[in-house]
């Protein structure tokens, strides 16, 4: 038997290049435990690997969509107009994919760089499209009240011991809260009034099915978990 020194795997006779690794095994079986890599750190290392190639792919193709549309407004307006909506939006998504490649272990850095992120485009566009009229009274509270709800979701995956049906049952509550809080904003921002319709339908409606949740996890399942649930 005959072990490889980079990363301990297995290799069959007459081999010269470990097949995992693709290195040189290079040493004798009793000279492998000197070697501190693992087939697991080789697994995490091509992980990371692929995500910098990722990145690195998504980098090259989201500045090429900035440069055409910059170039291509250039050319027809002679100067820029809609591009800037466009290059805005493109540099957004991928920051946005950035976060999510390199922070995305990190709740709490993630939503709170996605939140910066949201708000300085949707900023941005207003500044652009419609002078400043939309962000502050609809924009800024509509995005707030998204990363709260986010927010408040994830404590409660956080916090509770048992995450089954009930993570389930709590974001449907807070999904109902949530449609009251839109209605009210976009209500004061269109009318000036607020009229509750459409958002109470959806909390009444939400209701029931969040209680039937709660019930069949800590009654009939006795808080059983998401993946003993689904038997993942």
């Amino acid at each position: 038997m005959t072990l490889c020194v980079n990363c301990g795997v297995e290799l069959d006779k007459g081999l010269s290049i470990c097949p995992l690794c693709g290195k040189d095994p290079g040493k004798k079986v009793e000279e492998v435990h000197k070697s501190k890599n693992s087939p697991t750190d080789i697994i995490h290392l091509q992980k990371r690997e692929n995500r910098r190639y990722l990145w690195e792919l998504s980098g090259i193709i989201a500045f090429s969509g900035i440069a055409a549309c910059t170039i291509i407004d250039l050319l027809i307006s002679k100067e820029l107009k809609w591009s800037l909506l466009s290059d805005i939006s493109i540099a957004t998504a991928w920051i946005i994919l950035t976060l999510y490649l390199f922070a995305y272990k990190r709740t709490w850095i993630i939503v709170t760089l996605l939140l910066i992120t949201v708000l300085t485009s949707l900023f941005l566009l207003d500044l652009i499209a419609a002078g400043g009229s939309f962000f502050i009274p609809l924009g800024l509270p509509v995005t707030i009240a998204v990363f709260v709800s986010a927010v408040i979701i994830i404590l409660l995956y956080k916090s509770v011991h048992m995450n089954g049906l009930n993570i389930i049952a709590s974001g449907f509550i807070v999904l109902s809260g949530f449609c009251i809080l839109i209605e009210t904003i976009i209500d004061k921002y269109a009318d000036g009034i607020v009229d509750f319709r459409w958002s109470l339908i959806v909390a009444v409606a939400v209701l029931p099915v969040a209680l039937v949740l709660f019930f069949y996890h800590y009654r009939l399942k006795k808080g059983n978990r998401l993946d003993s649930f689904f038997h993942i």
